[in-house]
């Protein structure tokens, strides 16, 4: 879940089914009043931060749990793990996802002993007459323990008790489980959940390491722009973990160790990273005095600390170009600090004004007018929000028109911008910020994905409450202000994605 900015994620919730009903906002003048009024937070001895907010009719409720735990938190021998890891997380306890787990336990132990010889041979004696052998025998491990496997244990259980929306994801930030029930279902959820984490097995690793390889290959390596991405981050950044993609390089996910993977869960998967979000219809003490049954005796491990690498300053423009079978493709940022700071909220402001629907400049000025790219976007605040990130344009060039004509159109309205830019135009983009915050609280899920973004990434939910103040002071100056500091040639990383086939 990457934080473009705050309206693009809300725009993106107003797609969700609506699950409560209409009028439950309809007298709500200001969200932040709103939010601060009716968000009930409390702390587990643990550590576990609890986020409620009793809301609607329907008696629905969107749950979600999350870690600050995401990408940036690997170190060059574990990238990938932490999105490995929410796959794993899918696959049962020893009580559930099994059939016997005193005989599976045996196999598993095997399978673990085989594909760790295994990956270290191929890793240091790549041609070693041993690798076919230990594959076969691997294979035949797998197969065996394939009849103790109830595949898919948590979608069945929640399915049987009403649920929707039972999913996971993994950013550079953090890592989410979410999903709605009736909110009889709590306590079961609680339950589960608190299983889920106190007794995961990993079990079927290889083969879900596999699936993680497949996956990788249709992200990136069959994809234009999923390539685009992961190179021009490996540029930009020189030191810091932003670099990698989330799901890790081929390398990396191929020879992933899973004792590596069960450290990574042991130091990372605590309390205190922990924030659990519960929004519908509900009663919230009662709420709470279930969660603090399930989940305060998940055991307090110590804290691992931020991540210690800086960025260095960046002391000139990196440029990249990347061939590959696919229509071009321009990337272009520049480095910019992360919220609380000031700035991040004038950059959020910049990018609506330059790249929010058909009416931005961005679009009317190449796609409407010039007719000289067919899509431009704009993404404040990647790739992650939890340190210093960039401002980025993306441009689809029209047929026959060069990247580098692009290139210079965007730069040539950004200055435009700055030397244009009105209070009127400003005003008019804050309307339909607001317009998209107030409609968001029609949706219980779209709530609990804020909340719970917020309080794992930025430490404090009420970012969300406090946005629509912050923003409602920005100025044409402060606009200005941003584009003369970072946007500039020093400071910029542009990324060319070229057609192979006309190359050729």
């Amino acid at each position: 879940m990457n934080k473009k900015r705050i309206i693009k994620l809300l725009s993106g919730i107003l797609l969700l089914p609506l699950i409560c009903g209409a009028g439950a906002s309809a007298d709500i003048s200001d969200p932040g009043v709103y939010f601060k009024k009716n968000v009930v937070e409390r702390k587990l001895k643990n550590g576990i931060t609890l986020i409620m907010m009793n809301r609607g009719y329907s008696p629905i409720v969107s749950l979600h749990i999350a870690f600050k735990v995401g990408s940036a938190e690997e170190s060059y021998h574990t990238q990938g793990a932490a999105h490995i890891l929410e796959h794993m997380l899918f696959k049962g306890t020893d009580r559930l996802g099994t059939k016997d787990y005193a005989g599976e336990k045996m196999l598993l132990d095997k399978i673990e002993a085989t594909g760790e010889t295994l990956d270290r041979l191929k890793l240091q004696n790549p041609g070693s007459s041993e690798i076919p052998g230990l594959e076969k025998e691997l294979q035949n491990l797998q197969q065996e323990h394939s009849q103790y496997v109830v595949s898919s244990p948590y979608d069945r259980l929640y399915t049987s008790m009403g649920g929707v929306g039972f999913n996971a994801s993994t950013s550079k930030d953090m890592t989410g489980y979410y999903i709605e029930l009736p909110a009889e279902r709590i306590e079961s959820w609680a339950d589960i959940e608190s299983e889920r984490l106190r007794k995961p097995v990993f079990r079927e690793y290889y083969l879900e390491r596999n699936n993680i390889l497949e996956e990788r290959l249709m992200r990136y390596g069959s994809n234009g722009s999923g390539y685009l991405n992961e190179t021009f981050f490996a540029s930009a950044y020189s030191a810091h973990p932003y670099r990698h993609p989330v799901i890790g390089w081929e390398s990396s996910i191929k020879f992933m160790s899973i004792n590596d993977i069960k450290r990574f869960y042991n130091e990372h998967y605590i309390p205190s990273r922990m924030t659990i979000t519960i929004v519908g219809k509900h009663d919230p003490e009662k709420t709470y005095q279930t969660i603090k049954k399930y989940f305060e005796n998940i055991e307090v491990k110590p804290e691992p600390g931020e991540v210690k690498v800086i960025e260095p300053p960046q002391a000139g423009e990196k440029r990249v170009d990347v061939y590959f079978n696919a229509k071009p493709l321009l990337m272009m940022g520049w480095k910019k600090p992360a919220a609380p700071h000031k700035d991040d909220y004038v950059f959020d402001m910049l990018s609506s004004v330059l790249g929010d629907g058909s009416s931005s400049r961005l679009h009317k000025a190449l796609v409407l007018d010039k007719k000289t790219a067919t899509s431009v976007s704009v993404w404040n605040g990647a790739p992650g929000s939890r340190y210093d990130n960039m401002f980025i344009v993306f441009a689809s060039p029209a047929e026959g028109v060069k990247p580098e004509q692009v290139e210079a159109e965007i730069l040539a309205e950004i200055n435009r911008l700055r030397k244009e830019i009105k209070p009127d135009e400003l005003e008019r983009v804050r309307n339909m910020m607001e317009s998209s915050f107030v409609f968001m609280l029609d949706n219980n899920d779209g709530i609990a994905h804020q909340l719970s973004y917020y309080q794992t990434v930025s430490g404090n939910w009420r970012y969300v409450a406090d946005y629509m103040r912050k923003i409602s002071g920005i100025t044409p100056q402060d606009i200005t202000g941003v584009i003369d500091k970072y946007i500039n040639d020093r400071n910029r990383t542009t990324a060319i994605l070229r057609d192979s086939r006309s190359a050729k």
